[in-house]
């Protein structure tokens, strides 16, 4: 099952996020500082986004189970953000 592992650069804590929690309002909290994801970011761009992620995947388990082709599968990591403030 996908999640999303959110990471907080308040207090260097993380925490997991499973489909079925994401319009929980606890799922853009951090359970260590409880500092939350700004609401609307959260409605407007990370479900969208990772819902895309877990269709794409569901996508690609179809093609491999209906085609008989290779399995293949992708997880997109956040390597942009620099400790320095610069994207």
């Amino acid at each position: 099952m996908a999640f999303i592992r959110i990471h907080c650069d308040y207090c260097g804590g993380e925490w997991e996020v499973y489909k079925h929690g994401l319009t929980s309002e606890h799922s853009r909290e951090c359970p260590h500082c409880f500092h939350t994801v700004n609401e609307q970011l959260w409605e407007k761009e990370i479900i969208p986004a990772f819902c895309a992620v877990d269709e794409a995947n569901a996508e690609l388990y179809k093609e491999h189970l209906g085609e008989h082709k290779p399995l293949f599968y992708f997880d997109v990591v956040a390597n942009h953000i620099f400790k320095n403030g610069t994207v």
